[in-house]
């Protein structure tokens, strides 16, 4: 599965957050990322783990993780949820 992205380490084995690349690295790693979903591969692993995989653009990941925590934040301020 790994050979279907770009030749290179990792983002955590070189060690640079995604806030470093530039928009053309990133929207490369992006296509490559929806790519490799796309592959038999990630659909045999999606289906023998249960997992589903969405391959969309990092703005769209942003705006979904922003919407998480807003809801969470709700829940957790309507049931009084504290840090023990």
């Amino acid at each position: 599965m790994l050979d279907l992205l770009p030749k290179g380490g990792v983002v955590a084995e070189v060690g640079v957050a995604f806030g470093g690349f530039s928009t053309e690295i990133i929207d490369r790693l992006n296509k490559s990322a929806a790519k490799a979903v796309q592959s038999e591969a990630f659909k045999r692993l999606g289906t023998n783990e249960g997992l589903v995989m969405v391959a969309a653009p990092p703005d769209a990941l942003d705006r979904y993780f922003a919407g998480e925590e807003e809801r969470w934040r709700k829940v957790i301020q309507d049931a009084a949820i504290k840090i023990e």
